[in-house]
């Protein structure tokens, strides 16, 4: 049973119970466990190439759909979307989930998937890599698995960025909280599997599984990377004795294929501070942009500074280690929410200024117009965070109609995009139908 979820590029971390979530070493073991793992994830997205370039690509989405229908010449908006931009996008989305790669086996129970195995690894050619990075040699990554139970037929596998990402969390998580539940091989255990095929004769630990998942993440496409830093690995017989030195095989391999995931990251976070600037350019916003500029700067420079500091927070004794909260001081954990819709944001040291006027629904707002532009979801994502902000009115306009609430001049989250992006200045039509008629000047 899920008991928490990390929403990815938009860095929300969700515990699905009522605690609060203010102080992390006053939860519960339980939620404590739940919040680590996707703490992991959220470290994974701000200190890695593949998460900076997600979060770039997440926001800049937004941007890019945003601004091809702001011009003043377009007066009539028919949602969803259905222009060149939208299309373009679209096509890009769906290049990004072919990265991120498989989660559970579809069609069949967890138990029966558990006795899966790897039977065979190809790399196969995907046009979308030839398309997006002309200079790549990368392929998409594809195991071949088969069953001995009665009755089961062979399955494909896309091993990907997710089945890094949550390899590397459960391990860390399994560490520390070894009493918690029990989580699926697929996708949570398939990444150690994949070692055991692609090297049998590797002298295997945890922690030597949990820093190949973070190499591998330095890499635009994880799957891909992962399996060749393992081959590359095995071609020479190589027995690292300890995490810090999978990491630094990690970084002689990119030299030797010729991947800067410094300067790819440098170039991400630049990036991410153009995109926010456009998406949160009013006065507004400025908490939370500031803030999201500074957590991504921050995951930089924590990477840069100690390449080996995921594996160090992994070999310490317990969870909340000085190690982590080294890096938990540093970085800081952007959005917290619990299961009554509550929020907390914890911002990094030395910003405390941006504490109070910093709101993490902001960054998932993006989300929701991306959804509305893309596909005409209607219902606002926010609503019952909004339920449990002592500041915010909720009615039935939240459900079906929230654009709605720009009319009215409300601060809320959604009313103060629609505003900000002169979206008030146009005919919105869904599916064929106006639901917004422009408003004078």
């Amino acid at each position: 049973m899920e008991t928490g979820r990390y929403l990815t590029s938009f860095l929300e971390i969700t515990v699905d119970s009522d605690e609060v979530i203010d102080n992390i070493a006053q939860l519960s073991h339980a939620n404590l466990g739940t919040y680590y793992h996707e703490y992991i994830h959220y470290l994974q997205d701000v200190t890695t190439c593949s998460g900076l370039c997600k979060i770039w690509r997440a926001f800049d989405c937004v941007r890019q759909l945003v601004s091809s229908i702001q011009p003043d010449d377009i007066k009539d908006v028919a949602i969803p979307l259905d222009n060149a931009m939208a299309r373009e996008q679209l096509q890009h989305l769906d290049f990004l989930e072919d990265l991120r790669g498989s989660g559970q086996i579809s069609g069949i129970s967890m138990q029966v998937a558990d006795t899966y195995k790897i039977f065979e690894v190809i790399e196969e050619p995907n046009e979308r890599i030839a398309q997006y990075y002309a200079t790549s040699t990368a392929t998409a990554i594809k195991l071949h698995l088969e069953s001995a139970e009665p009755g089961t037929t062979p399955k494909r596998f896309t091993f990907g960025e997710y089945a890094v990402s949550e390899t590397m969390a459960y391990l860390i998580e399994k560490k520390f909280f070894p009493d918690l539940q029990l989580l699926p091989r697929y996708p949570y255990k398939v990444a150690a599997d994949l070692v055991h095929h692609l090297y049998p004769g590797l002298t295997v630990s945890d922690v030597m599984i949990f820093a190949i998942c973070d190499a591998a993440l330095l890499y635009n496409m994880p799957g891909w990377a992962f399996v060749k830093i393992v081959q590359s690995m095995a071609e020479v017989n190589y027995q690292p004795s300890h995490g810090h030195e999978v990491i630094d095989f990690s970084y002689n391999f990119y030299r030797a294929i010729k991947w800067d995931h410094i300067e790819y990251s440098r170039a991400a976070v630049e990036s991410i501070h153009h995109i926010a600037n456009a998406l949160y350019g009013h006065e507004f916003y400025t908490n939370s942009k500031e803030l999201l500029q500074a957590s991504v700067e921050r995951g930089r420079i924590a990477r840069e500074q100690n390449p080996y500091f995921l594996v160090s927070i992994f070999d310490c004794d317990e969870a909340l280690s000085f190690d982590f909260y080294k890096t938990f001081n540093f970085i800081g954990g952007l959005s917290s929410v619990n299961g009554k819709g509550q929020c907390w944001v914890r911002v990094p040291n030395g910003l405390e200024r941006l504490q109070a006027g910093a709101d993490p629904l902001h960054f998932r707002i993006a989300l929701q117009m991306s959804k509305f532009i893309l596909e005409g979801q209607r219902p606002c994502s926010l609503t019952k965070n909004c339920e449990a902000h002592t500041n915010r009115t909720v009615d039935d306009r939240c459900l079906d109609r929230p654009w709605k609430w720009a009319a009215d001049g409300q601060g809320c989250p959604y009313a103060a995009a629609w505003s900000l992006y002169g979206f008030k200045k146009k005919n919105f039509y869904l599916h064929g139908v106006m639901i917004q008629q422009a408003e004078d000047d």
